[in-house]
């Protein structure tokens, strides 16, 4: 395996990289502001079920002027709310009636406040998808291919994993600890955790830098 084959393979992975990260961040820029505006419909007509009880004339101009102010509140929001995922829930037979129409009930209220909420916070979570993809698209250009093609190529070469303290042996020219952490954003590039601690590729990066073939 030549090196330059191993360098021109990351060099179109790299540019593929960063072509997708700008259509992902035109593609958020471009739905944001009518995300933003189906949010904002969204909180007023919440609003206005809230008060319509209310016999004030200019409640809808109110609602207007609270559903503004909310707006901006939104993306503060949505850097507060932690992204996790929750395991599903499971209703079984056995468990006592009453309990699962009141779990049922509790779990599709939840639901639906969340539907509502995932709304409302999708203007905020495209602009932060777009920032996301420009930090992504930067950190790419300041990418040292040269120094992660080196690595690439020796962990070809070797075709096993390869220890931290093996790499400099191999290659002294190569910054280790600022190109591992390069090398981890690359699909395929396996850190072992039984000792001693390495470096090493999966079969479908291996094959993929072997014929050409994205990843």
């Amino acid at each position: 395996m030549e090196f330059e084959t191993v360098k021109a393979w990351l060099t179109r992975h790299t540019r593929h990289q960063i072509r997708n990260r700008w259509l992902l961040a035109a593609l958020g820029l471009a739905l944001l502001p009518l995300a933003t505006v189906t949010g904002g419909i969204l909180i007023f007509g919440l609003l206005r079920v809230i008060t319509h009880d209310s016999t004030d004339p200019r409640m809808d101009v109110k609602c207007f002027w609270i559903t503004l102010g909310i707006i901006p509140v939104m993306f503060l929001i949505n850097l507060l709310i932690p992204q996790k995922r929750e395991p599903e829930k499971y209703y079984h037979e056995d468990s006592a009636v009453d309990d699962s129409l009141v779990d049922s009930y509790v779990h599709r209220r939840k639901v639906q406040a969340r539907f509502l909420l995932w709304i409302i916070l999708t203007g905020p979570r495209l602009l932060s998808w777009s920032l996301f993809s420009f930090r992504e698209i930067s950190r790419l250009k300041k990418q040292d291919t040269h120094g992660c093609a080196a690595v690439l190529w020796l962990l070809m070469v070797k075709r096993s994993k390869v220890t931290y303290e093996n790499i400099p042996l191999e290659l002294d020219w190569v910054d280790v600890e600022a190109t591992i952490a390069q090398l981890r954003y690359i699909p395929g590039v396996l850190f072992p955790k039984t000792p001693p601690a390495g470096v090493s590729l999966s079969d479908d990066l291996r094959t993929a830098i072997r014929t050409g073939a994205p990843i």
